[in-house]
């Protein structure tokens, strides 16, 4: 019998396995590939190998940011998720038990960061996964839901705009990584990284905004919608400004 390495071991690395298939199973109910797409196959491989260097890494602290890469790139998959569900593609109930296996990853690996521990373990008691309704506390931030109400506006436009496939692509790569960042930042152990993130995703709203007046340079000045998308890009930016400074406080 062929010897097994210590991270093939653990319950969290075993789902994150599970998860995989999962992720097959719900790509390929999608219609059109999105940057949404990209980022859920990237992010289940990330939860694997990020778990695996943690189980490797003898330095406490540099377990503990493994760990914390790894559930950044679970709550990544998650908003991947609700994204498909913002765009119409899927509903919740195609998504719950994709969300349901994340939100176990995620209170794994939650409990094993303790960085006091010589060596990576795994607590069965601590396991529980989380029972809210919306499975992440990253999605009870207004700034994240209207990220996603942003996202979807952008798929509900698509036909409306006037511009090139490729200024369309990035629109949707842009409006993705307002998401996207906005949950993997919530999901790092350090403040540091949580506002980096944050940046990240603040920088995002303002291509989207210079990307929104390139998609919509040709349409009649009396069509009301872009206003829409504009003016839910301005409240997530003064959200991320403000939940970054309070971060950025804490840390």
């Amino acid at each position: 019998m062929a010897e097994v390495f210590g991270h093939e071991t653990l319950t969290v690395y075993q789902k994150g396995k599970s998860f995989l298939a999962i992720r097959k199973q719900i790509l390929d109910k999608i219609s059109r590939r999105v940057a949404a797409c990209e980022h859920l196959d990237r992010g289940a491989e990330s939860i694997l190998l990020n778990v695996a260097h943690a189980s490797s890494s003898w330095s406490p602290k540099e377990r503990v940011v493994y760990l914390g890469h790894a559930n950044g790139s679970a709550l990544e998959c998650a908003a991947c998720l609700d994204i498909f569900v913002a765009k119409k593609f899927l509903t919740g109930r195609d998504i719950y038990q994709a969300k349901s296996q994340l939100a176990e990853i995620v209170s794994m690996l939650i409990a094993m960061k303790d960085p006091a521990s010589n060596r990576i373990r795994e607590d069965h008691s601590d396991y529980e996964a989380v029972r809210e309704k919306s499975f992440f506390s990253h999605a009870s931030l207004d700034v994240y839901q209207t990220a996603l109400q942003f996202t979807g506006w952008i798929e509900s436009m698509r036909k409306v705009f006037s511009c090139t496939s490729d200024v369309q692509s990035k629109l949707d790569k842009s409006s993705t990584a307002v998401v996207l960042n906005i949950a993997e930042g919530n999901g790092r152990f350090s403040g540091t990284d949580q506002a980096r993130f944050l940046a990240i995703a603040k920088k995002s709203t303002v291509q989207s905004a210079s990307l929104i007046d390139l998609a919509t340079a040709d349409i009649s000045s009396t069509f009301v919608h872009p206003l829409e998308g504009r003016e839910l890009l301005q409240r997530i930016a003064t959200m991320l400004t403000a939940l970054s400074k309070r971060v950025t406080q804490d840390t």
